[in-house]
């Protein structure tokens, strides 16, 4: 809920949230879509981790081919190994995060540096972290697409697979992609997110084709296929010596089709959202569309009174400011509820 003050002329936001989510939440309710649910567990979504060995230790470098050592005698072209060591390490998990503005998500961290101060080298290794949605169904909506809102971090690369039988993936979207371009849109929001819409629908028709026409026939998805995958991918990149801070990547506002068997969309709501323009005196007010509202007003934040009722036609609505005075009160207060 938002709440703001009218004091002679001028407006002053008590809280607000982000309305950006606004827009992503109401366009996937229009598509059907399922609001991936990370409140309490993981919403049938899970995790997988990778193991691999890296190989660090203390290299010296020898005089080049052709040059002249310290002593005068021409010197050994290549490096010399003074001690070296392996450390076996596991990615880590995703795990469940709540955001600044009261929503639930995902969060990877890079691994707990381990490269000791007197190692010269070590063989960087990019460890994956991976969490793989439920068997979701294609068949019963036509606008199939995928929403998700990621804050980018440059040592953990994010990209998106996808797959028929949970056994064979492929990737439809990694961060600056070049392929697939005309079915993905990304939108910068606020607190550094980043909102990134893929068309599913047309995507999966456009790989289709390409896989046919490479001979890849058995590895193509139906855009109404009723088995189908979404894979979350992290890879870690992270700088391994100790010291070094630990990195990580936040994910949010995830939405899908409907998961097989269960109904296609589980969150009709939009909560109400009011943004003041202070330079041309106008509030535009965002929330669901066919949605009916109730502005209400109060003179001392106990006592609330219904001032106007009304039905959004589209996504959000502008009124001028004085729409909503009363009189020749020099403060009040607002808000805007849905109606009982």
């Amino acid at each position: 809920m938002i709440i703001f003050q009218i004091r002679y002329a001028v407006v002053f936001l008590l809280a607000v949230s982000g309305i950006f989510g606004v827009f992503a939440n109401d366009n996937a309710i229009q598509l059907g879509l399922r609001k991936v649910n990370l409140g309490t567990d993981l919403d049938g979504w899970t995790t997988v981790t990778q193991t691999k060995q890296i190989r660090y230790g203390e290299w010296q470098t020898s005089n080049g081919l052709g040059s002249v050592g310290a002593g005068g005698g021409w010197g050994n072209w290549g490096t010399s190994l003074v001690w070296e060591d392996y450390e076996t390490v596991t990615s880590n998990e995703f795990e469940r995060s709540s955001f600044f503005d009261g929503e639930n998500g995902l969060v990877i961290n890079s691994i707990d540096p381990f490269v000791p101060s007197n190692a010269t080298r070590y063989y960087q290794q990019e460890l994956g972290s991976f969490i793989v949605s439920p068997r979701i169904d294609l068949s019963i909506g036509n606008q199939d697409h995928l929403f998700f809102q990621y804050r980018s971090n440059p040592d953990l690369k994010m990209e998106v697979w996808v797959s028929k039988n949970n056994e064979n993936y492929l990737g439809i979207w990694e961060e600056n992609p070049n392929r697939y371009l005309s079915h993905i849109t990304t939108t910068n929001l606020g607190g550094s997110f980043t909102q990134v819409r893929i068309n599913l629908e047309t995507l999966l028709v456009e790989m289709g084709q390409l896989l046919i026409d490479n001979n890849f026939d058995d590895k193509v998805i139906s855009p109404n296929a009723d088995e189908f995958y979404i894979v979350l991918v992290a890879y870690d990149n992270a700088d391994r010596n100790l010291g070094a801070s630990q990195q990580k990547l936040e994910i949010k506002s995830i939405w899908t089709p409907g998961y097989y068997g269960q109904p296609q969309s589980v969150d009709g709501s939009v909560e109400p959202k009011i943004n003041f323009e202070r330079l041309t005196d106008r509030v535009t007010v965002f929330g669901k569309i066919g949605e009916t509202y109730e502005l209400q007003t109060s003179f001392d934040l106990n006592q609330w009174r219904v001032s106007h009722s009304f039905t959004l036609r589209t996504i959000s609505e502008t009124y001028p400011l004085s729409y909503f005075k009363e009189g020749d009160e020099k403060s009040m207060f607002f808000r805007v509820k849905h109606k009982p």
